[in-house]
């Protein structure tokens, strides 16, 4: 199977994505709910790892779903990268919005809260705008002579 290469921005917005969720879980958080600070910036703190939750889980849905396309044989036209993108994104969503409802407790001990319910929405939904925007894997390039 060949390998799929993924884009550059993508890699770069995974690894982002895990750095902010550790100096979030290690560093900023427990100085922001050390010191008190106001509401807001609590609840940013606190629904940060929903909001990364939501992109990693939708990137990791991309690649899965890219590789069984590829390991399945389907052509372009029937399951085309909008279509992955979308089921990639629905994949993610159903997993982190059902734990915020707690139809499962699979990521751990949740406690309901709203904003967290936007935090995931909002990773979806700039997770989906990017890779429909840029793109996840690199375009092959097809030697004209053997087409």
């Amino acid at each position: 199977m060949i390998e799929i290469a993924i884009k550059k921005h993508v890699r770069y917005l995974f690894g982002i994505a895990i750095l902010v969720f550790i100096l979030n879980k290690f560093y900023l958080r427990p100085w922001v709910l050390k010191n008190e600070l106001p509401e807001f910036f609590q609840i940013i703190v606190l629904s940060i790892p929903n909001l990364i939750e939501a992109i990693v889980g939708t990137l990791i849905s991309i690649g899965v779903l890219f590789q069984l396309r590829q390991y399945i044989g389907m052509e372009v036209g029937i399951f085309n990268d909008k279509i992955v993108y979308l089921a990639a994104v629905s994949i993610a969503g159903l997993y982190v919005i059902s734990q915020e409802f707690k139809f499962h407790n699979l990521g751990g001990n949740n406690v309901y809260d709203p904003y967290d319910v936007y935090a995931s929405i909002i990773g979806l939904i700039l997770t989906l705008g990017l890779v429909q925007a840029f793109g996840f894997i690199k375009e092959r390039k097809t030697n004209i002579a053997n087409s």
